[in-house]
């Protein structure tokens, strides 16, 4: 809805302001200016050429990455995006995700930190306990010293809704029950998108922000490539914190308990610790039906509950409570796209799932969001520097698929640790989990450090491309990524080789990608399974 700035005001003052109208303001179709309500827009553009005229812009699908999308658009360029929504109405569907202190720098950037601390719970560290013992075997930092943000547990629905607000305020119009049947180019400038009812919505950019089994994938940007199911699903539930939880020895309010059948997430997700989340990755024969998730009713949900508290409930007594304590169970089968692919054809790209979905622990919803961010930014830029559609997609694949190759990567890594093994397989993980979060942690530092709302567009150059191609760059295509593997067996191998004297380090200093100038010291020594060093001229591999 859009709103004159003299008949009325935003209704969520802290976060919201009125945006200076200049002679470039938007216009009706009376040619009279129109306010801009957006989160924390006081510098709307800040460039002093005469703007490119407004884009319109489609996207398809309202989950995360589509609305921040949206509220990006909003924020860094003059672009007037609508959201189209298969659903009839927002997804409630979805548990409490996590989102990490990158995430917290991006909702900072667009105004809306304050609000998701309110509704969320914040992190500073994941415990690993034992299923079976319950003994704490350790933790991973889920915070930014140098910038004080934390992670974030919120309920995907909350978060939802707040983005929902946001979009109301910022003049974004939502459409929902509507179903993409395809995708066509309208000349040179313009992209269709064709509705179930007939309805052809053009526009000079389409996103497809439609998730794993994007419509727009699999109808106009790459047909081919099509998601397979990883052989391990999540169910997750919520329950009133069980006593003896919030006593734990070493329980900070987040923890990841391993054992032979899988792994569970037990985490407060609100201010108040009086609702836990619970989260369970297992590795179960491929789903029958429903794609995209169900809930477990009735003699299903029963069903269901049995065969979980089998799973994780014969250890650890507070465990065990905090799973028998779970009324209704849902369940998501976790589908991955093969990696590299295309990421946009024409004027249609696709953010998030549609592009990159990973294994189980690659942070796609970071990553969806990240993504929604960059892509604000570069419509904008190209608006201010009157830059071509083609550059501002070829820059978002150079930007943005370096980094996803990379948790692709450790993604595939880690999942091992959610499919079936044996008690000694167990025994031996449970012994060496203490080097295994060291080397973890030596990794997940890299991500941390990412700041999408202020990393550069255009000092950085991605290598990838030029060394890697073979494909034709003008449909944004790269060549597959073979991300490795760490099986269990080079984990311990790299366990046991932290015991002896270490190999000689390198240490890289400089700019380093896409990262802020703060980040200058990459080191790699014996502990970790490969790293990338910018030193010098060039990029410079080495595998430790």
């Amino acid at each position: 809805m859009r709103m004159d700035h003299e008949s009325a005001k935003p209704s969520i003052k802290e976060a919201l302001q009125l945006a200076k109208c200049i002679s470039w303001c938007l216009q009706d179709g009376n040619n009279k200016s129109l306010a801009v309500y957006a989160l924390d827009f006081a510098k709307y553009s800040t460039t002093t050429n005469p703007p490119m005229r407004a884009q319109r812009a489609t996207i398809i699908g309202l989950g995360l990455s589509g609305a921040l999308l949206a509220l990006s658009l909003r924020r860094y360029s003059s672009t007037i995006p609508t959201i189209y929504e298969l659903r009839a109405s927002p997804s409630t569907l979805g548990g409490a995700i996590n989102l990490t202190p990158p995430v917290s720098r991006i909702l900072d950037s667009l105004g809306l930190l304050a609000a998701a601390k309110e509704i969320a719970f914040q992190t500073t560290e994941i415990g690993i306990f034992s299923l079976r013992s319950g003994a704490k075997l350790g933790a991973l930092p889920f915070n930014d010293v140098e910038t004080g943000h934390t992670s974030l547990r919120v309920e995907r629905a909350q978060l939802l809704a707040l983005l929902l607000r946001a979009l109301e305020e910022a003049g974004v119009r939502v459409v929902f029950g509507r179903r993409l049947e395809s995708v066509r180019e309208v000349g040179e400038e313009r992209v269709a998108a064709v509705f179930a009812d007939g309805e052809e919505v053009e526009s000079e950019l389409l996103f497809g922000c439609d998730g794993i089994h994007s419509l727009v994938r699999g109808s106009y940007v790459e047909p081919d490539r099509k998601a397979t199911y990883s052989g391990l699903s999540s169910a997750y539930g919520f329950v009133v914190p069980p006593g003896g939880l919030a006593e734990k020895e070493g329980f900070e309010g987040t923890a990841v308990a391993t054992g032979t059948r899988g792994s569970i997430i037990v985490s407060y997700c609100g201010p108040g610790r009086d609702k836990v989340f619970v989260g369970a990755v297992m590795e179960v024969k491929a789903p029958e039906g429903d794609i995209d998730g169900w809930r477990g009713k009735g003699a299903i949900g029963a069903e269901a509950k049995k065969e979980l508290v089998e799973r994780f409930g014969g250890g650890d007594p507070v465990f065990k409570a905090v799973v028998e304590g779970v009324e209704e169970w849902s369940f998501f089968p976790v589908w991955v796209l093969p990696s590299g692919g295309t990421y946009w054809k024409g004027r249609t790209v696709l953010v998030g799932d549609a592009a990159h979905a990973g294994p189980p622990g690659g942070e796609g919803a970071a990553l969806a969001m990240e993504d929604a961010v960059i892509l604000g930014r570069l419509v904008g830029k190209a608006e201010a520097e009157k830059g071509s559609i083609e550059a501002v997609l070829k820059r978002y694949d150079e930007l943005r698929r370096e980094r996803v190759m990379e948790n692709y990567t450790r993604a595939e890594a880690r999942w091992e640790g959610a499919k079936n093994r044996s008690w000694l397989f167990q025994q031996v993980t449970e012994f060496f989990m203490w080097a295994f979060l060291m080397a973890s942690w030596n990794k997940r530092e890299w991500g941390f450090e990412y700041d999408a709302a202020n990393v550069g567009l255009g000092d950085y150059v991605s290598q990838i491309k030029a060394e890697s191609t073979g494909v034709a760059s003008d449909v944004g295509r790269q060549p597959p990524y073979q991300p490795t593997q760490m099986k269990l067996s080079v984990f311990i191998g790299l366990a046991l080789a932290v015991m002896a004297p270490a190999v000689a380090a390198i240490e890289c200093t400089g700019e380093c990608g896409p990262y802020p100038s703060t980040f200058q010291v990459w080191k790699c020594d014996s502990v970790c399974s490969g790293c990338v060093c910018r030193c010098g001229e060039g990029d410079k591999y080495a595998l430790c």
